[in-house]
C-alpha cells in the first residue's frame, strides 16, 4: 500500500522516480519507436532539423516535436534509449501534476488522491509515458489545452484562452491536426450543451485559431519547402486522411475494439468505467462533470469510427477519465459498499491471474516465452494482491481495497520494465545478432529489416531490392553481412554460396530477422 500513505509532494517524488528509473533498461526495439529513435538520430547527427529521415529516406509519419525533444535528450545524456525517452516521461509527469491540479481546483485535494493512485496504476498509460513516440506529448498537449479552455470558461482569465491557443499549436506540431479537431469538437460541444452558444465569439475563435497556426506552420511550411511537398504529400493523405478512411498495417476491426483498448489503457479500475459514466451522466449539470465527460466521448466516439485503431489512440482522453473516475471511487466511499458491486473487484481479480498464465498461453506466438519459463512467477505478486484486495472488499473496508488494489498494479508496471521486458528483449533480433555476430560488422539489407536495428547500431544500412544487385554487392565484399526480415526469401536461394548464419524472430511482432553471408572458400 505504497500509494496510500503519501502525500502530495511525496506522491510526486514517487512519481518522478517511478517514471524515470527505468528508462534505460530495456533498448529501443518497438517498431514505432524504433522509427521515431531513429528519425531523431539522424536529424541530431545531420543537423536538419527540418526534414526528418529514417534509415535514410525521409519519413513522412509525424510532425517534429517528439524529434526535437529526443535530440535534446541526447544532447544531455548521448545517444541511447534514456536520451530518447526522458522527455517523454517528463511530459507525462507533467501531465499528472496538471491534471492533480484541476483536481484540486475544481473537484477537491481528497479526491485528487483517488487520481494519483488510479493514474500511476495504469500500467499501460505509464508505458506509453516510456517511449520515444508523439503521444506522450500529444497527451500532455491535449490535456493542458482543455484545462486551460476550462479555466477560462469559468474564471474568464484571457491568459488561459491565450494558453489554450498556444497549447494546441504546439499539440500540432507533436502529432498534426488531431490536435486541433478534437479539442475543438469537445469544446464545441461543450458550448453548445452549456447553453453558451450564443457567447461563442467571446472565446475569440478565429484570433486563437491565427495564433494555433503561427505556432504550427512556419515548420510545416519549411519542410514542404525543402522536400517539394512530398512531405506534406505523404503526411496528410497517408497518415491522416487513409488512417482516418481506411485500416492501415492491419490496424482495423469494430468499433468496439476502441472500448476494449480503454478498458486495456486504464486497468485494472476501467472495469468501473460503466458505472463512472452513469454517475457522470446523473452529475452533468455539474460543469466540470459534463466537460470531462464530453471530452473523452469524443475521443472514444471518433477513434470508434475511425477505420484505423491502436490502444494509444485515445489516450489523450485519459485524464477526463480518470478525474471521472476519480470522483465515482470519492462519492461510493461515502455511501456505502453495497452501492458498488463486487464483481468489478472479482473481475479485475481473475484478469490478474490469467496474466500469470499469458506467458504460458502465448508460447507459440511470443518466441522468448519459451526461453523463460519463469517469468510467470513475476506476475503473481500482481494477483496476489488483487486477491488480497477483494478480501478488503468483502470486509467492507473500501480505502484499503483501493489502495491495495492500486498499488498491486503499480508493483506490476515496475516489474514489467525490470524485469520482463528486459528478459524479453534479450531475445529481440537485434540483440541477438549483436551477440552471436557482433555490432562491428559491415551490414547490408535485402528490402525490408527490423526498424531497431539503425538505432541500435547508429548507422543507416544501404537497401537492396533484387538478388541481382544483392549478388554483385556481395561478391565485392566477401565479409559483408545480408539481412532480411521479409516473409518470403525464396529469391535469395538463386545466389549461389549464400549461407543462413542465424536467424531470430521477434518476441513482439511477427517477423524473422535472417543474416545470410556468402561461405567461405
Amino acid at each position: 500500500m505504497i500509494i496510500k500513505h503519501l502525500s502530495s509532494y511525496g506522491l510526486y517524488i514517487y512519481a518522478v522516480v517511478l517514471m524515470i528509473s527505468f528508462l534505460g533498461l530495456s533498448p529501443i526495439y518497438i517498431l514505432d519507436e524504433a522509427k521515431f529513435a531513429e528519425a531523431a538520430r539522424e536529424m541530431y547527427v545531420s543537423g536538419n532539423y527540418i526534414a526528418p529521415y529514417f534509415n535514410g529516406n525521409l519519413f513522412v509519419d509525424k510532425p517534429p516535436f517528439q524529434y526535437f525533444m529526443s535530440v535534446l535528450g541526447f544532447k544531455i545524456f548521448g545517444v541511447n534509449a534514456f536520451g530518447a525517452r526522458f522527455f517523454s516521461a517528463i511530459f507525462g509527469l507533467l501531465t499528472l501534476i496538471i491534471t492533480l491540479r484541476f483536481c484540486n481546483d475544481f473537484w477537491n485535494k481528497k479526491t485528487s488522491q483517488y487520481v494519483g493512485v488510479i493514474f500511476l496504476s495504469s500500467f499501460f498509460l505509464l508505458q506509453q509515458f516510456q517511449l520515444a513516440t508523439p503521444d506522450p506529448y500529444l497527451i500532455f498537449f491535449c490535456t493542458a489545452a482543455l484545462f486551460s479552455f476550462y479555466r477560462f470558461h469559468v474564471y474568464q482569465r484571457k491568459l488561459d484562452l491565450f494558453f489554450f491557443y498556444l497549447l494546441l499549436g504546439f499539440g500540432v506540431l507533436a502529432k498534426g491536426p488531431i490536435a486541433i479537431a478534437l479539442p475543438g469538437v469537445s469544446v464545441g460541444f461543450f458550448i453548445l450543451l452549456s447553453g453558451q452558444i450564443k457567447k461563442t465569439f467571446n472565446y475569440y475563435p478565429v484570433l486563437g485559431l491565427c495564433l494555433t497556426l503561427i505556432i504550427a506552420s512556419p515548420w510545416f511550411w519549411m519542410v514542404h519547402q525543402q522536400t517539394d511537398g512530398a512531405w506534406t504529400e505523404g503526411f496528410f493523405m497517408v497518415h491522416n486522411f487513409s488512417r482516418f478512411s481506411g485500416a492501415m498495417e492491419g490496424h482495423g476491426g469494430v468499433f468496439l475494439i476502441t472500448w476494449g483498448y480503454v478498458l486495456l489503457g486504464l486497468l485494472p479500475f476501467s472495469f468501473f468505467l460503466p458505472q463512472t459514466l452513469i454517475l457522470a451522466y446523473k452529475k452533468r449539470m455539474q460543469p466540470h462533470i459534463l466537460f470531462s465527460t464530453i471530452v473523452s466521448a469524443v475521443f472514444i466516439i471518433f477513434f470508434s469510427i475511425s477505420s484505423t485503431k491502436l490502444p494509444n489512440y485515445t489516450m489523450p482522453c485519459y485524464p477526463f477519465l480518470i478525474l471521472l473516475m476519480a470522483d465515482y471511487f470519492y462519492t461510493q466511499k461515502d455511501q456505502g459498499q453495497a452501492k458498488w458491486t463486487i464483481i468489478n473487484t472479482l473481475l479485475i481479480a481473475l484478469i490478474s491471474i490469467l496474466l500469470c498464465f499469458l506467458p504460458l498461453l502465448l508460447v507459440n506466438e511470443v518466441a522468448a516465452f519459451d526461453k523463460t519459463p519463469n517469468i510467470s512467477w513475476w506476475l503473481v505478486p500482481t494477483a496476489i494482491g488483487s486477491l488480497i484486495a477483494c478480501y478488503w472488499h468483502i470486509k467492507q473496508r473500501f480505502n484499503n481495497w483501493f489502495f491495495v488494489m492500486g498499488s498491486s498494479w503499480n508493483l506490476l508496471f515496475i516489474i514489467l520494465f525490470v524485469i520482463i521486458y528486459p528478459t524479453l528483449n534479450s531475445y529481440n533480433p537485434v540483440s541477438q545478432v549483436t551477440e552471436k555476430i557482433g555490432k562491428d560488422r559491415t551490414f547490408i539489407v535485402y528490402k525490408r529489416m527490423d526498424p531497431a536495428f539503425p538505432f541500435n547500431y547508429q548507422r543507416t544500412f544501404d537497401v537492396f531490392y533484387t538478388p541481382k544487385a544483392v549478388k554483385a554487392h556481395l561478391n565485392a565484399n566477401p565479409n559483408t553481412y545480408l539481412m532480411t526480415n521479409i516473409r518470403d526469401s525464396k529469391d535469395l536461394d538463386t545466389i549461389a554460396n549464400l549461407e543462413l548464419k542465424m536467424q531470430q524472430k521477434s518476441p513482439f511482432e511477427y517477423h524473422i530477422t535472417k543474416v545470410y553471408q556468402l561461405k567461405k572458400e
